[in-house]
């Protein structure tokens, strides 16, 4: 067992346990799973040519398989509760690795628990499937494109009647780079307004692609105060609009020739506008970077 090196497993009522080189409650013995990837390659056979033509590739859910060990002198009966506490099936978890300071997590549900006598101990299996086999940073990383810039510090003396708290920073494109070797990474693009805005919309400038919410035929206006929300994750697309407090999803406002942009490998520009009032909008963008392996 690597001493630096860890798992961390939590519920969604959460109940948590953390697995390592020493029995707290159990001892990680092995995980299988953490570091491989697997990819499912399609090909066609064609008459008269060699070999095959590549079609496309999808990766294969992750199972993750964890071997612990209590001590000869635990009570095995109310360890075993302990992990069926922890371990709940048809129940959502998130897996937690560290190693030398970095963290990776995954979601999984339980596929198995099993307990052996070896002497006096035991040692349990516990077999994870991980329907999304990427990994995922344990934070956000947060981008803005349009905000604020303070413009003093405290501790601080007001010298006159109307000073300046902060400025408007106003960035239409971004870029972010990509370099987890993954592709198709979902983001969350957050539009606050401070002022009147029509049909506001997005560009991936790489590919052309974009999405607007709204239509010349039929607009989309938000005022001062109203917050949009766009996800575009895997099983997670989403358009929600708050207004004065109450927030609806509005999936049939979104403009016929849209996409619902994600993060691409290498470079990827975003720009975002508006048919009027662009200007009045405080755009940031969320995401969490994928990891096919550890």
């Amino acid at each position: 067992m690597n001493p630096n090196r860890s798992i961390r497993c939590q519920n969604n009522d959460g109940v948590s346990m953390t697995f390592g080189n020493s029995f707290a409650p159990f001892l990680l013995e092995d995980a299988i799973g953490i570091y491989g990837a697997d990819a499912k390659v399609v090909t066609s056979e064609n008459t008269m040519i060699d070999g095959s033509t590549y079609q496309s590739s999808i990766m294969k859910m992750r199972n993750i398989v964890l071997t612990l060990r209590d001590r000869p002198t635990d009570d095995h009966q109310a360890m075993r509760s302990k992990l069926y506490e922890l371990f709940k099936f048809k129940q959502p978890g998130t897996l937690t690795f560290t190693k030398n300071g970095i963290e990776r997590q995954i979601q999984y549900y339980v596929e198995e628990i099993q307990a052996d006598a070896v002497k006096r101990a035991r040692v349990y299996t516990i077999s994870l499937i991980c329907p999304s086999p990427f990994f995922e940073e344990t934070s956000d990383t947060i981008v803005e494109m349009g905000g604020w810039e303070d413009a003093f510090t405290f501790p601080h003396t007001f010298t006159s009647a109307g000073e300046t708290f902060g400025n408007r920073i106003v960035a239409f494109l971004q870029t972010i780079e990509n370099t987890s070797a993954a592709e198709n990474i979902g983001l969350r693009f957050v539009i606050d307004a401070i002022g009147p805005a029509t049909n506001p919309s997005f560009t991936l400038v790489e590919t052309s692609e974009h999405i607007q919410i709204g239509t010349e035929s039929n607009p989309f206006t938000m005022e001062r105060g109203d917050r949009l929300v766009i996800t575009t994750g895997r099983a997670n697309k989403h358009v929600l609009y708050t207004h004065e407090g109450t927030t609806t999803e509005i999936n049939n406002r979104i403009s016929g020739d849209s996409e619902f942009l994600q993060l691409g490998r290498g470079l990827n520009t975003f720009g975002y506008n508006a048919d009027s009032g662009a200007s009045n909008l405080i755009v940031t963008i969320i995401y969490r970077f994928l990891y096919e392996g550890i």
